[in-house]
């Protein structure tokens, strides 16, 4: 299995490439002092090892192009430090694109067009997880390896950060996975601010409706999961509820029920052998799909 550490930039001006740096070199240390649990990889090969040895495989990438600031050549540094996938846009515009999040629906800018043929040219994944409709489509047209990294059927849950049929159509097309999310208002609107939430069957919901219109080699996991995650970091996502949905009474924003941690996934593999999928398809949903595409830029 393989996580991605995604960092996003923040502040404005040049604090962003600053702030982006700080985190890689926070990261890469606390990497440094586990080597026995955790690994950062920029092969194939280094996957299969690090789950041979036992060890989280880390792809590091960022959800937002902010760190670049106007300059494209940063791409070539980031790449460098082994940073492999990068998310257009983080719900709102950027230089590059229109987020999901936006009034606007514009595409992609041609700033963006510039980065997407760079990250082409430099072997890097283009992500579309929190990106607009319109830049998602053009995105996945330009892009040579494209996914989206953490999102569900917009047809199952109508939220805007969720993609559409024809954004899932253009993206097997292009031989792109997406993974689904474990995050409340993404599976199924409930009222949580009342307790309720949705579960992993409704999850399982949104991987049945992938597979039926595009095929389960275009279907993984992108669960958006973050363990002991800080009351503060919860405040302020009611300020979008059209997005992230109301909080629980206790002000937090909880994961669905069976799948709020990631000693979830068994259940998740459980649920998909109960609805009739083969063990050749569950690998393929479970890990083997991303792999497939990360081959494209890590071999």
């Amino acid at each position: 299995m393989t996580a991605t550490n995604k960092t996003v930039a923040g502040g404005g001006g040049t604090d962003n490439l600053s702030v982006t740096m700080t985190k890689l070199a926070e990261w890469n240390r606390g990497l440094q002092k586990h080597p026995d649990v955790a690994c950062v990889v920029t092969r194939t090969d280094d996957i299969y090892q690090a789950k041979k040895d036992g060890k989280v495989a880390y792809i590091s990438g960022f959800q937002d192009t902010l760190m670049i600031e106007t300059n494209v050549g940063f791409l070539d540094l980031f790449y460098k430090l082994g940073v492999r996938i990068i998310q257009l846009t983080y719900n709102t515009k950027n230089l590059v694109g229109d987020g999901c999040g936006e009034r606007t629906d514009c595409g992609l800018s041609q700033f963006g067009l510039e980065v997407i043929d760079r990250m082409n040219s430099l072997g890097m994944v283009v992500d579309i997880g929190h990106v607009g409709d319109r830049t998602s489509n053009e995105a996945i047209e330009r892009a040579k390896v494209v996914v989206c990294s953490h999102a569900n059927a917009r047809s199952v849950c109508k939220n805007v950060r969720n993609k559409t049929d024809e954004t899932i159509r253009a993206l097997a097309k292009k031989d792109g996975v997406i993974g689904v999310n474990a995050f409340p208002s993404f599976v199924k609107w409930t009222k949580m601010e009342k307790g309720e939430r949705p579960t992993v069957k409704d999850l399982l919901d949104h991987v049945d409706y992938i597979v039926k219109l595009v095929g389960v080699n275009h279907v993984g996991l992108g669960l958006d999961l973050i363990d002991n995650w800080p009351l503060e970091r919860h405040r302020g996502l009611d300020r979008r509820p059209d997005i992230w949905g109301r909080p629980t009474p206790e002000g937090t924003y909880d994961y669905a029920v069976g799948i709020e941690h990631v000693t979830g996934m068994i259940n998740l593999a459980r649920g998909l052998v109960k609805r009739g999928y083969s063990d050749a398809d569950v690998k393929k949903i479970l890990g083997e799909n991303w792999i497939r595409v990360y081959k494209k830029v890590l071999d």
